[in-house]
């Protein structure tokens, strides 16, 4: 296993995920309804993104916008940013067409990367986006947008020779106007020593991630993709909340970590006595 010196040299340029798929490229990364990914998967994707985008004539420095419901490409269009020098912002896909334009246009995003799931708010949406030129749709086919796995599919998965760290803007919910956009810049020093050091995760023990809520807020984002993977350990995405699926996903992953809200420890204890009592959670941790 990398030792502190090489995963904080790693992470400070953007590559913790190519990191663990040199030491634990067969380990699983991503556990989801629509697809898994292993570590060297995961790494490989996010290396033809980078080089996907560079060909739409993105460079560092610019920014991205993804409308994405909680799935793999979620992470790969993260983690790409982060080794290529991109800024990225997650916009909840349950804003309207309107919404969702006003936070493209102010992030100045040159791609959006969107649903096939919500392919009529993408539609509505890039009309009120003319600087948005690079377009691609996950899932399924989205007008006026290229298919994500095409355009992948033509590039190289191996490592990029230049990574660079990436930033990420997330806005504000915008109950006093509209939503203001926070940049977090990329000087990760504080999180380098978290993401070295915290003894919470241990790559290669199996210790796996629960996610149970959307990857647009930062809490989700934080502490069930990015902390977790960037330490080698992995994530089982759910889509959508559901108490007594999340109990059933604990048991049969495994589950050590997860990040709740108090909304979701109350619908957990309005499951059936029976439900709770025998749901195993013994493998939990934090």
């Amino acid at each position: 296993m990398p030792d502190a010196q090489e995963r904080a040299g790693a992470a400070a340029r953007g590559m913790s995920i190519a990191l663990w798929a040199r030491y634990t490229p067969d380990a699983k990364a991503i556990i989801s309804p629509t697809g898994n990914r292993t570590f060297a998967e995961l790494n490989a994707r996010c290396n033809q993104l980078v080089r996907a985008l560079r060909a739409r004539g993105l460079r560092a420095g610019d920014s991205v916008a993804l409308v994405l419901a909680n799935r793999p490409e979620f992470a790969e269009v993260v983690f790409a940013c982060t080794r290529a020098g991109l800024r990225y912002t997650p916009i909840n896909r349950y804003l309207s067409p309107q919404e969702i334009a006003y936070i493209v246009n102010d992030c100045a995003a040159h791609a959006l990367i969107g649903d096939s799931r919500f392919a009529q708010q993408m539609v509505d949406t890039t009309g009120l986006c003319p600087d948005t030129t690079v377009r691609l749709a996950v899932g399924a086919s989205i007008e006026g947008f290229e298919d994500y796995n095409a355009a992948l599919g033509e590039q190289d998965g191996g490592d990029i020779d230049d990574p660079q760290l990436g930033a990420r803007m997330l806005y504000t919910s915008g109950t006093t106007g509209r939503p203001k956009g926070v940049v977090r810049q990329p000087n990760y020093s504080t999180q380098l020593e978290a993401i070295t050091s915290a003894p919470r995760y241990q790559a290669g023990s199996g210790q796996m991630n629960l996610c149970t809520g959307p990857y647009y807020h930062g809490g989700p984002l934080t502490f069930s993709l990015i902390m977790p993977l960037n330490q080698g350990v992995g994530i089982v995405i759910m889509e959508k909340w559901d108490a007594a699926e999340a109990l059933r996903l604990i048991a049969k992953h495994r589950i050590t970590h997860t990040h709740m809200v108090p909304t979701m420890f109350h619908r957990l204890l309005r499951l059936p006595a029976n439900s709770r009592e025998q749901a195993d959670v013994s493998s939990m941790q934090y």
